[in-house]
């Protein structure tokens, strides 16, 4: 019976190596516990004469794509310590709704009972020069989503998470943060932002397979500016081109706290050139991920957190759009007739080092604290009260429920709230899904937290 056991454990192993990829996992001898993990990158093909028109995302409403400057990718990571694992895809795209993640998870759903993965996460770049993937930047009232590049990047996505763990080896997991300056402006005041650049870099042990990053930055990715209508991936993708080239590092990138509104300044001089503007971007962003030092080695201790909740959905605009079925998040009628939105907040812990992944665009003062009654307690607080003394916030994970607003700057017009804008700089409150999801984001965040302990 043992012998059989054996022989179907062999057998086992054979058919998960066929499917999806042995991976190399030796191990210096006499080293401990250690991490594993692998890369992959798929293009999200430009659907060629597919009835369908192309919007541009980020900007203006109804206008076409007018070429590629670069296609989007899908690049993801896979990630365990021997016991869990968690796969991270990494979108090129404005952002993704919850609906979305679920197609890309269920094309998933085999491969994670054969790996034995244990979460999948999908984050958006938040290029403001990618195809419309919300379906809000075609002409009003009409679904601006392309079905045929919306099924290219879900089959992308799902290539990405296999050759990542196809691409699995062991090694050692570092972390490290860099300070960066000049890079980044608020537009919208308190003048709040984290000015941190945060990194993974994984060094695998065998030689052969590539290190790999994964990064973290706190800005709009919207380096070409509004008059653009090419195709890019913006910094987020020539940043980790530029990583690439210079040290061979496979590399992906993940956005920050950007709500408020968080954007790279104009850094090229004279004549506004788009092109120019992205190039030193990139260069700039590219200099503080390779300038990071005193990296520290993490234990190799990974826990993961999901916990679903639900948020009142007070965004008129928002709700015209459900019922139009341009939006295509799971909503219900609440006891006394409000609408509530359905979405989930994740959490990843590295020993004290914690990734919070937040569904949407989060002010940066509801990180770092705001001292206002009003407002919740600071994520920053919360963590360290549950001893991760590290956080790195990324956004747009799994969903986008749009501005997490601070509720003490919360501020509607009188008239026609979430159409138009309040008086005084209130554009976020038109695109978010309410004045609670502040306060929901810290509670949920919090329980996410301890379940990781």
């Amino acid at each position: 019976m043992i012998k059989m056991k054996r022989w179907l454990s062999v057998i086992l192993a054979g058919i998960l190596c066929l499917l999806y990829g042995c991976g190399e996992t030796s191990k210096p001898e006499n080293s401990a516990a250690q991490y594993s993990m692998g890369f992959g990158c798929a293009d999200i093909a430009v659907p060629q004469n597919s009835g369908f028109p192309l919007y541009i995302a980020g900007y203006h409403m109804g206008e076409e794509i007018a070429g590629v400057l670069d296609e989007q990718q899908v690049r993801a990571v896979w990630i365990d310590d021997g016991e869990a694992s968690v796969v991270i895809i990494a979108v090129d795209c404005i952002g993704l709704s919850s609906s979305t993640v679920a197609q890309i998870r269920e094309k998933l759903k085999e491969f994670c009972v054969a790996t034995d993965c244990g979460s999948i996460n999908v984050v958006s770049t938040h290029t403001h020069a990618g195809i419309d993937t919300l379906g809000l930047w075609g002409p009003v009232g009409i679904d601006g989503k392309n079905p045929d590049f919306m099924d290219a990047l879900i089959d992308s996505a799902a290539k990405a998470a296999q050759d990542a763990y196809s691409d699995r080896c062991a090694g050692r997991l570092f972390y490290g943060k860099t300070e960066t300056e000049g890079l980044q402006s608020d537009s919208r005041g308190p003048s709040v932002y984290d000015s941190n650049l945060y990194q993974l870099r994984f060094e695998p042990f065998d030689g052969k397979h590539n290190a790999i990053r994964v990064f973290s930055f706190a800005a709009h990715a919207e380096s070409l500016r509004g008059a653009n209508r090419m195709v890019s991936r913006d910094y987020p993708g020539a940043v980790c081109d530029i990583i690439a080239a210079e040290t061979g590092d496979d590399a992906v990138y993940l956005p920050g706290a950007i709500g408020g509104l968080i954007m790279t300044p104009v850094l090229c001089k004279g004549y506004f050139d788009s092109e120019e503007n992205l190039r030193v971007t990139a260069r700039k962003i590219a200099d503080a991920v390779l300038k990071t030092d005193g990296m520290r080695a993490l234990e190799p201790k990974l826990s993961c957190a999901r916990v679903e909740f639900e948020t009142e959905l007070d965004n008129t605009l928002f709700i015209y759009y459900k019922f139009l079925g341009i939006l295509q998040n799971n909503t219900r009628r609440g006891i006394s007739g409000e609408y509530m939105i359905e979405s989930e907040l994740n959490v990843l812990r590295f020993g004290e080092l914690s990734l919070a992944l937040i569904p949407g665009e989060i002010f940066p003062e509801l990180v770092s604290g705001t001292g206002k009654t009003e407002d919740p307690e600071a994520l920053c607080s919360i963590a360290r009260r549950h001893g991760a003394e590290e956080l790195i916030v990324v956004g747009l994970a799994n969903d986008e429920l749009g501005y997490i607003v601070a509720p003490s700057d919360y501020l509607l017009d009188d008239e026609l709230p979430y159409f138009n804008e309040a008086a005084g700089d209130h554009y976020e409150e038109t695109n978010s899904v309410g004045k609670g999801c502040a306060v929901k984001i810290a509670e949920v965040f919090e329980k996410a937290l301890a379940m990781t302990e």
